[in-house]
C-alpha cells in the first residue's frame, strides 16, 4: 500500500463511511475506504433498526440524493411499521427492525464490488498536511502511508474508546473490538478541540430462554411502505417478524436503587455525557423517581441469530447487578445472557469548527461525518457520510460544496445546528428540531432533494425517468380529483355513508379528500387514476390538500427567511471592527465565521441586537458585495 494514491480516503466502515465511500467512487472518484476488519461493515452495535421519528426522513432524503442506507433497510428488513400515524403529518415517520447480520452482508456487498473502491483492512494512526493545512495522506499503525487529496474521517465510538461495567474501565471499541488514538492526537496536533461522549447498548438474551406470554404483541403496519423510491417487492405483515412489550417491574426499581453507587454512571467511574434521549436505565429511575414502571421492547436481531435486543434497558451496571435486573423483568427469571451490557467513552469533536459542507476550517480537505461530530444513530451517521462524501468529491473537483438549508432537509437542520449551536451530549434528531416540518415531511423527500441527486450523479437517468412519470401520475389524479364531482346519491355515497360520513350536496373528489373524515382510499375505486400511486405519492397528494393553506403560509415563510441566507459575510471580515456587538456574540461570530446573515442568526448568543448592528456595518463597508 506504500505510496498508493486516492482522491479519496474515507476512515471507518460504520453507517456514515459507506455513504461516504459509495458516493465518492460512484461519482468517479478512486477511493480508499480504512476499516479495522475486512468484513464488519455498516455494523449495529446497538438498536437493531433504521428510522422512526425525523430519523426515517433522514434515511428517505438519504435515498432521494441517491445513498444507499434506505435501499439496504427495505432489502433487510424484518418488520416494517409507520409510526405518529395517528399524529399530524409533520411527524410520520417510517421504522423498519432490520436483519442485522443481512444488513451488514448487503453493505458489505456493495463496497466489495463498486468500481473505484478499495477497502483497505488496518488502523489510521496519523494524518498529514503540507504547510499550507492542505491534506496530503494518512498513515496506518503497521507503517503504510497512503497518499489523498482528502480524507473523511467517520472514526464512529473507535476514538480513545473504553468500556465501563460498574466501577471497572478498559480500553475497547464496541463487542470487544479494535480502538485507536492516533487520530486523537492528530487532530489535537491541528488545534481541533476534542469532547468525550459516552454512549451504550443493553444485554442480549438468548430467544429461548425467555417467555414471551407474557409480553404483548407489537406487529408491524399493513401497508405497502418503504424508505427508498426504488423498491418494489414488500413483505406482507403476516409474514413479518414480531416485537414484543413489558413493562419493569417495582422489583426492578428497588434493584437500581440499592444499586445506584455501584452504577459507572453514579459511581464517578464516568467522564463524559450520555445522550438524553437514550439514557441507561438507572439514569432513568433516577430522572423519574415517581415513575413506577417503564416500556422495555424485546426486538429481533437477525433470522440468523438467537437473541433478543432489550430496548430500553441500557445500563452500565456491573454483571451480578445486570443479572438481578434481567431476572426481575416479565418473563425473564429463566432467562440467558449472550451478551451483557456496557456503556462505551469515545474521542468526539466540538463540530462548531466545521464548515457547513463538514470539512474542518482548520485542515483543507479534511472531512468529518457522524459520531465523531458529536451526534448519535445510524440515520444521522449515514446522512453526515453522504454529504461529506458529496462535498469531498466536490472539494476535489474545485466546485461549490452541497449545503441544504433548514427548509430543505431534516440534514439540513441537522448540519446547521451542529455548527451553529455545537453539542453539550450526543445530538439526536427530534421533529421538534425542524422549525419547518410540515415541509419536511415522510411523503416529500423526492420532491425536496431528488434533483440534487440526479444532478450531482447518483441518481441515475432511469431512476430520474420513473420519478418523472411518478409527478405526471400524482399531477393526473389532482386533475381528475378536481374534475369529478359526486352527488349524495352516489355509489361512493353509500360507502362513506357505511363509514359515518354523510354528504348532503354535490363533492368534487378534490374537496372530499380535504375533509379529515373521508378516508382517501375509500374514492381509489371511483378514481381510476388514484390506483396507480404509491402509498408515499398518495399521501402526498392528501396532505398537500389537506394542508394547503398551512403549507404555502410555510413556504411564503421561508421565501423570507432566504433573503437572510443571500447576505452574505466576506470569510475574512474583521468582528472586531463591528460596533455594539455583545461579547458573547463577538466570541461566537469569529469561531463559527457565518457564511450569511441566515446562519449568523441561527448562532446560540447572537441577538437580534446583534445582527442589526452587523448589518448596518455590512452595509457601510461591503455595500457592493451584498446580493
Amino acid at each position: 500500500m506504500q505510496n498508493k494514491n486516492y482522491d479519496v480516503l474515507v476512515v471507518g466502515g460504520g453507517h456514515a463511511g459507506v455513504e461516504a465511500a459509495l458516493a465518492s467512487a460512484r461519482l468517479g472518484k478512486k477511493t480508499g475506504l480504512i476499516n479495522l476488519y475486512k468484513d464488519r461493515i455498516a455494523a449495529m452495535p446497538c438498536n437493531p433498526s433504521i428510522g422512526g421519528p425525523a430519523k426515517g426522513i433522514v434515511v428517505r432524503e438519504i435515498d432521494a440524493l441517491g445513498g444507499e442506507m434506505a435501499k439496504a433497510a427495505d432489502a433487510t428488513a424484518l418488520q416494517t411499521k409507520l409510526l405518529n400515524s395517528s399524529r399530524g403529518p409533520g411527524v410520520w415517520a417510517l421504522r423498519v427492525q432490520s436483519d442485522k447480520v443481512k444488513y451488514a452482508q448487503y453493505m458489505l456487498d456493495k463496497i466489495n464490488n463498486q468500481e473505484n473502491l478499495d477497502l483497505i483492512v488496518g488502523a489510521a494512526s496519523d494524518i498529514f498536511v503540507d504547510d499550507n493545512n492542505n491534506i496530503t495522506g494518512l498513515g496506518l499503525s503497521d507503517g503504510t502511508i497512503i497518499s489523498a487529496k482528502t480524507i473523511v474521517l467517520t472514526t464512529g465510538t473507535y476514538l480513545k474508546s473504553e468500556i465501563l461495567q460498574g466501577v471497572e474501565r478498559f480500553k475497547s471499541g464496541p463487542n470487544d473490538e479494535i480502538t485507536t488514538s492516533g487520530i486523537s492526537s492528530a487532530l489535537k496536533r491541528f488545534g481541533i478541540d476534542l469532547l468525550r461522549f459516552k454512549t451504550g447498548t443493553p444485554a442480549r438474551i438468548f430467544k429461548d430462554s425467555v417467555d414471551l406470554s407474557q409480553a404483548t404483541k407489537e406487529p408491524g403496519t399493513d401497508a405497502q411502505l418503504a424508505f427508498s423510491f426504488s423498491t418494489k417487492k414488500f413483505t406482507p405483515v403476516a409474514d413479518q417478524e414480531l416485537c414484543y412489550l413489558i413493562h419493569t417491574t417495582d422489583e426492578t426499581k428497588k434493584i437500581i436503587e440499592d444499586n445506584l453507587i455501584k452504577s459507572a454512571m453514579y459511581s464517578g467511574t464516568v467522564d463524559s455525557v450520555g445522550p438524553r434521549y437514550c439514557p441507561s436505565f438507572e439514569d432513568k429511575i433516577v430522572r423519574f423517581p415517581d415513575k413506577a414502571n417503564h416500556q422495555i421492547f424485546i426486538e429481533p436481531e437477525s433470522n440468523e441469530l438467537d437473541t433478543w435486543y432489550i430496548q430500553g434497558f441500557s445500563t452500565s451496571m456491573p454483571i451480578d447487578v445486570q443479572e438481578q435486573m434481567l431476572r426481575s423483568l416479565p418473563g425473564f427469571k429463566n432467562m440467558r445472557v449472550k451478551h451483557w451490557s456496557y456503556a462505551i467513552e469515545y474521542d468526539c469533536i466540538d463540530p462548531m469548527q466545521l464548515k457547513p459542507s463538514l470539512e474542518l476550517k482548520k485542515v483543507h480537505g479534511l472531512f468529518l461525518a457522524g459520531q465523531i461530530n458529536g451526534t448519535s444513530g445510524y440515520e444521522e451517521a449515514a446522512g453526515q457520510g453522504l454529504i461529506a462524501g458529496i462535498n469531498a468529491v466536490k472539494y476535489v473537483n474545485q466546485e461549490e460544496p452541497l449545503i441544504l438549508r433548514r427548509d430543505e432537509a431534516y440534514l439540513g437542520v441537522l448540519i446547521d445546528d451542529l455548527i451553529n449551536k455545537g453539542v453539550w451530549e450526543p445530538y439526536r434528531l427530534l421533529t421538534s428540531r425542524a422549525e419547518h416540518r410540515l415541509l419536511l415531511r415522510n411523503d416529500n423527500a423526492e420532491e425536496r432533494l431528488k434533483h440534487y441527486g440526479y444532478q450531482i450523479g447518483l441518481v441515475k437517468k432511469q431512476e430520474w425517468n420513473e420519478y418523472q412519470e411518478a409527478i405526471v401520475k400524482m399531477n393526473q389524479v389532482i386533475n381528475d380529483l378536481n374534475e369529478i364531482r359526486f352527488t349524495p346519491k352516489s355509489d361512493l355515497a353509500k360507502v362513506l355513508s357505511n363509514h359515518g360520513v354523510e354528504i348532503n350536496r354535490g363533492y368534487s373528489g378534490m374537496e372530499l379528500i380535504k375533509m379529515p373524515i373521508v378516508d382517501p382510499n375509500d374514492l381509489i375505486a371511483f378514481v381510476p387514476s388514484m390506483k396507480e400511486l404509491r402509498v408515499n405519492e398518495l399521501q402526498s397528494v392528501v396532505i398537500n390538500a389537506r394542508f394547503e393553506g398551512y403549507v404555502k403560509k410555510e413556504k411564503e415563510l421561508v421565501a423570507k427567511l432566504a433573503k437572510l441566507e443571500k447576505k452574505q459575510i466576506p470569510i475574512d471580515i474583521d468582528y472586531s471592527k463591528v460596533e455594539n456587538l455583545a461579547t458573547e456574540a463577538r466570541q461566537k461570530l469569529l469561531k463559527i465565521r457565518p457564511l450569511n446573515i441566515g446562519q449568523a442568526s441561527r448562532i446560540t448568543g447572537v441577538n437580534p441586537a446583534d445582527i442589526q448592528m452587523l448589518l448596518f456595518y455590512l452595509k457601510a463597508n461591503y455595500a457592493n458585495e451584498q446580493k
